[in-house]
């Protein structure tokens, strides 16, 4: 038992310093950083597959504190917020053998729960006001202006029949919604980034014998039925604000759409893949179809949303079945 408790010490030390290492790296040389940022954790969740949960806690506990000796206790901070439960959710779903779904879903909810931790903590330590980043937005936007007045570009769109006022306040306009969407398109991202450290850590796993969830083919994805609750949510919210004029009521409803559109997105591809492989259908036809999608691209992405939109709903792939 004592020498058991030993060799998962020993092995914890080590892991620890390689996932140390890995986020020294991406820290000391921020090209890597967007490579690290994926990786850095899979030693703690082979190490919570192979031993337990509480090495892979003190290994993240000791990897935070040789970080902190290298950059200081903000970047470390930073860093183990963001990542640190990634590593721990993964390694504690994986050893109890949990399925894919259930591990990619509390995947990306502790990724978007890290990213918002992080954003808050973030403001806090800086103490700027909403009022600061509105004003560096519309800094930015007059820079633009002035650099397009230089190029002759300004003087080009009036004679095309634009203003340049109007071209400023629609500058203005599409700065201050991708500035209000910005806590959306963030959690997306680390959702996204969640997933990939899923199909990788999975990797290494297998590569190393261990268990890894099996992760059916991409015909096979599907938002579980409840998950229209959000996109129900998201919109009552938009349209709700919208009407009684509550700009942070209808922000978030926005936010919430914008976390839901790549999972739409994937969903509904996911059935069109799967009608792919169902239909037979000449090589020709479907070259065609393929050509017809990308002349349309606008109209092909809305349909694709919308089949996503339904599919927990309806279950297009039982239906084919006969199920």
């Amino acid at each position: 038992m004592a020498e058991a408790r030993v060799s998962a010490l020993v092995e914890g030390a080590i892991l620890a310093a390689l996932t140390a290492v890995l986020a020294l790296l991406g820290l000391f040389i921020p090209p890597l950083q967007v490579v690290t940022n994926l990786i850095w954790t899979i030693p703690i969740v082979v190490l919570i597959v192979r031993r337990d949960f509480r090495t892979g806690v003190m290994a993240t506990v000791v990897t935070g504190l040789v970080v902190l000796l290298f950059v200081g206790p903000v970047r470390a901070l930073f860093l183990i917020l963001q990542f640190g439960g990634l590593g721990l959710v993964y390694g504690y779903l994986f050893r109890i053998r949990s399925g894919a779904g259930k591990a990619i879903l509390g995947g990306a909810v502790v990724a978007a729960v890290s990213i918002a931790l992080t954003i808050g903590l973030s403001l806090v330590i800086s103490g700027m006001p909403f009022q600061d980043v509105d004003a560096e937005m519309r800094q930015i936007v007059d820079s633009a202006m002035e650099m397009y007045a230089r190029m002759g570009l300004l003087d080009q769109l009036e004679r095309q029949g634009t203003d340049p006022e109007t071209l400023k306040v629609s500058l203005e306009q599409m700065a201050r919604l991708m500035l209000l969407l910005l806590p959306g398109a963030m959690v997306a991202g680390a959702a996204i980034s969640a997933f990939i450290n899923f199909l990788l850590a999975r990797m290494v796993l297998l590569r190393l014998g261990l268990y890894a969830p099996e992760l059916p083919p991409f015909r096979e994805w599907q938002l579980p039925w409840y998950g229209v609750w959000g996109i129900i949510i998201g919109l009552a919210l938009w349209q709700g604000g919208d009407y009684w004029q509550w700009p942070v009521v209808k922000v978030i409803g926005q936010n919430i759409m914008y976390i839901y559109f790549p999972l739409l997105l994937v969903s509904g591809l996911s059935v069109l893949t799967f009608f792919y492989y169902r239909v037979n259908l000449s090589p020709f036809i479907k070259v065609m179809v393929g050509l017809l999608i990308m002349l349309n691209f606008p109209l092909a992405m809305m349909a694709v949303l919308a089949v996503g939109l339904f599919d927990p709903l309806f279950n297009y792939r039982r239906l084919a079945r006969g199920e």
